[in-house]
């Protein structure tokens, strides 16, 4: 699999690049709604923060970032990564952003999972693979659960956002699960 190109049923992945940083992109990062349950929109994001979020991740070793484009017109709809890579532990966190509202419920989460835990157990040989969100993200937790995540651990009020404490819950995959789901 080619790290050009992930190609889902429902979205394709592209690496992430400075072309793709527009004002869309900077006010999805801005947006209460979209924001609500993420650690984004604690700090009013720039053209110029993004921009050097953009470049940051280019050629890490520790994260690969993909822009999320809609197969049916190649829309840049959101983000998607694999971060905080660990080559000694062998894992790795994923973590989205669907910015545009209009592509929620239409399962771009699930398929934007699915590329990156084929392309995190291929080709970057992890045996683990984690996911943690708000205990209140239902949408999340079902992507995880569809993609045949297990729920690990309840991190009690592990985030503040607008002004409460919220709890946080992780899911995990391994390679053994991974491949017996094959």
């Amino acid at each position: 699999m080619s790290a050009d190109r992930l190609e889902g049923t429902v979205i394709y992945l592209t690496p992430l690049s400075e072309h793709d940083v527009s004002e869309r992109y900077v006010a999805w990062l801005n947006d209460p709604v979209v924001c609500r349950d993420n650690s984004h929109g604690t700090i009013r994001n720039t053209r110029a923060r993004t921009l050097d979020y953009v470049q940051s991740v280019q050629g890490s070793d520790t994260t690969r970032a993909f822009a999320i484009r809609l197969n049916s017109t190649g829309e840049h709809v959101g983000n998607v990564s694999i971060q905080k890579i660990d080559p000694v532990n062998q894992s790795a966190e994923l973590a989205i952003l669907i910015g545009e509202k209009d592509a929620w419920g239409l399962g771009v989460g699930t398929d934007a999972y699915r590329l990156l835990i084929d392309y995190g157990f291929g080709e970057l040989k992890l045996n683990r693979i984690y996911s943690a969100q708000t205990a209140r993200n239902q949408a999340m937790i079902r992507v995880c659960e569809k993609v045949g995540m297990t729920r690990e651990a309840l991190l009690r009020q592990a985030m503040f956002k607008d002004g409460e404490y919220l709890d946080v819950v992780v899911y995990a995959l391994l390679r053994d699960d991974y491949m017996k789901g094959r």
